[in-house]
């Protein structure tokens, strides 16, 4: 998958002949982004085990310069002008709940015919929320989950009590939502592992929740870039240490898959999920990943592709089409199709059917 495109090859004589009339198209042509995610804010009021953004963050020291709502809003019409009919802005944090003015930029993306999405954690949907949420037009909303033992998921998460605000969450968005999409995100832990097939029997049978996602874990955030964290003990309730059995459960999890399920991750991805617990220092993409084809924006309004490369512009002073068509998207777009980094992000972000990868 690549979006870089070039003109079809149709002979050298006709296109020379071409491009002398419309020398414009001699230049390669990025087609629009497939996919755009938007970090509106790095602010959060729980303490995760697997996120320490609720920390001093250790890469960015100023976050008083944040994008305005109009900043936002000209990079959402910005965007509009590069994308097709149909491209879903997904709105992350931290908790972007806690973002003041997230209902007013995804009604403003509805009005600029944008699908939008809502990655929480769940604390804070109350009924007035919930509300809010439905006069926003928001499409989705992915709550996290990671087990259907309250003492589980409220030590992942470090509070008390967000298991049952997680619960009653669902139960006011059935409520005053209708239509919205509701969906279960659980993450693959040395603590939750067993529950995980219960958790996804639940959500079957639960009318109320049209899917559940399952994600590998990762280095928390906000942490030094380590390629062997998963040995350290602080981390010893994330990572298996049993890789046997966590490849066994995502076996039974691909079965399930296999067959009519709510699970939404596809079926190459859960393979590529056992690989990784049971050789996560050899684990390797076998081609070009496709990050060049994705829009990233940071809570400073920094824009990425991918956030292991260079910062390309800034919705503060930038136009998001000019920056996706610049040369620095350029150079980065050609960094990534020779990056040879072991990137474990490629298994939760973004991935695509058929995606290859190989021990």
């Amino acid at each position: 998958m690549c979006s870089l495109r070039y003109i079809k090859d149709i002979g050298r004589t006709a296109r020379e002949e071409m491009m002398s009339f419309f020398p414009f198209l001699s230049k390669p042509v990025y087609t629009p982004p497939d996919f755009v995610c938007i970090g509106i804010t790095d602010a959060c009021m729980l303490k995760c085990k697997m996120c320490q953004k609720w920390k001093e963050d250790i890469f960015i020291k100023d976050k008083a310069n944040e994008p305005t709502v109009a900043d936002w809003k000209r990079a959402i019409s910005s965007l509009r002008t590069l994308s097709g009919n149909y491209l879903q802005i997904n709105f992350g944090g931290g908790e972007p709940l806690l973002k003041k003015e997230i209902f007013e930029l995804v009604s403003f993306c509805r009005q600029n015919k944008f699908k939008t999405n809502i990655a929480t954690n769940g604390y804070l949907i109350n009924e007035e929320m919930a509300k809010r949420i439905a006069d926003s037009g928001l499409d989705s909303v992915i709550i996290s989950l990671d087990s259907l033992s309250e003492e589980t998921h409220d030590y992942l998460r470090g509070k008390n009590g967000t298991y049952r605000q997680v619960m009653n969450a669902l139960e006011l968005l059935d409520k005053f939502c209708n239509g919205l999409y509701k969906g279960i995100c659980s993450v693959i832990y040395q603590k939750n592992m067993e529950d995980l097939l219960g958790l996804e029997a639940w959500v079957e049978k639960d009318s109320r929740i049209n899917s559940v996602y399952f994600m590998a874990a990762m280095q928390p955030n906000n942490t030094i870039p380590d390629s062997r964290w998963y040995e350290k003990e602080e981390y010893h309730q994330l990572w298996p240490k049993d890789p046997v059995r966590a490849s066994a459960i995502i076996s039974e999890l691909l079965n399930i898959r296999k067959g009519k399920s709510k699970i939404t991750n596809q079926i190459s991805q859960l393979e590529a999920f056992k690989l990784y617990y049971q050789y996560p220092a050899q684990f390797v993409k076998a081609s070009q990943c496709n990050m060049d084809a994705a829009l990233h924006f940071s809570s400073l309004g920094d824009i990425f592709l991918c956030y292991r490369w260079q910062v390309l512009g800034n919705v503060k002073t930038d136009d998001v089409a000019s920056v996706w068509n610049s040369r620095k998207a350029k150079e980065a777009r050609q960094g990534i199709a020779g990056c040879k980094d072991n990137c474990h992000f490629l298994l939760n972000c973004y991935f695509k059917e058929g995606y290859p990868f190989k021990i």
